[in-house]
């Protein structure tokens, strides 16, 4: 199973120390150069972590434009994702999961009939996979949402909290 990444998972799992998780739970990890220029910001601390992940086991790949990712332009989407859901389009016969934290992006991506999941959902599949405990998925995702400017309903906290317990 392959995934296609956008800019926020990578920036959030950075920032969590899980980013190689991906490498972990994909058979190969793709994104694109507008998701690339986005996160090498070399004054953000997990700078590092992702120039390594681009330098080693992160593929990069090129996006055409086409009517779809005109489209999704249109819809008002950034960069990023209008890249990342092209191509994983593209890449669909191969069934990539596309990691993608942006709400509209994932509706638009479902609406495509593509597999979506976030950053939550890769922490909660390493739990699955006996990659991390629930202990420190716990952990993990009160530093997301108490010291990161991740965004995720009371409810749907609540329902992830109950989950790892």
């Amino acid at each position: 199973m392959i995934g296609v990444v956008n800019s926020s998972p990578l920036i959030y799992l950075g920032k969590l120390g899980l980013v190689n998780l991906l490498n972990e739970l994909f058979d190969g990890v793709f994104t694109t150069r507008s998701v690339m220029n986005e996160v090498l910001d070399d004054t953000s601390p997990e700078f590092a972590i992702l120039t390594d992940a681009f330098a080693s086991w992160l593929n990069l790949s090129d996006v055409i434009i086409s009517p779809l990712s005109t489209k999704l332009c249109e819809m008002g989407l950034h960069q990023g994702e209008v890249d990342v859901i092209t191509l994983a389009f593209d890449m669909r016969e191969k069934g990539p999961v596309v990691i993608i934290d942006d709400l509209a992006a994932r509706d638009i991506g479902r609406t495509l009939g593509l597999y979506i999941t976030g950053t939550i959902g890769i922490i909660l599949r390493a739990v699955k996979n006996n990659m991390l405990s629930k202990t420190d998925a716990v952990v993990k995702l009160n530093y997301l949402v108490q010291e990161t400017p991740f965004r995720i309903s009371t409810k749907l906290y609540l329902q992830i909290l109950e989950q790892l317990r």
